[in-house]
């Protein structure tokens, strides 16, 4: 039995960061978005996914909740160089998003490189070359999160 079917997240939802911020929701996003390019992360999109899900379903009981989809140059490269398909798993997502009753506003980032890794995507033969991959996001990604962390609070 898989450890996510036996109730323990896999590998890469174990290891997934997360923190909270001492801000406005409303100056989270934007504070998030620009720790990541900071970090020469390129912002690929910023989509506000509780007013996508009202405007195209209706619902409006979805908490604030922000995407920040974003790519650095070094891991798509990396990543095209080990099989073109990767390109399907990238780029990188980050979550801001609020809960109700709780005052922080939460972010929240599932490393794509860890996916690529855990979910089997890359040829067998280059699992040294995607280990690399995933060491070097993870540098990347710290440097974003300890700013975040650092720089956080109001």
């Amino acid at each position: 039995m898989s450890d996510a079917a036996a109730g323990s997240p896999a590998p890469t939802a174990e290891e997934a960061l997360h923190t909270t911020l001492d801000m406005p929701f409303d100056d989270a996003v934007p504070f998030v978005q620009i720790e990541h390019e900071l970090a020469d992360f390129e912002t690929v999109q910023v989509t506000r996914l509780d007013q996508m899900v009202e405007g195209m379903l209706g619902h409006d009981d979805v908490e604030r909740t922000a995407l920040i989809v974003v790519c650095h140059p070094e891991i798509a490269y990396d990543a095209l160089g080990i099989d073109p398909t990767l390109a399907g798993m990238l780029p990188c997502t980050t979550i801001v998003y609020e809960r109700e009753g709780d005052d922080p506003v939460h972010v929240h980032h599932v490393s794509a490189t860890k996916a690529i890794r855990d979910l089997g995507c890359a040829p067998s033969e280059s699992s040294a070359d995607v280990e690399a991959l995933v060491e070097k996001t993870g540098e990347l990604m710290t440097v974003v999160w300890e700013n975040i962390e650092e720089h956080g609070t109001e």
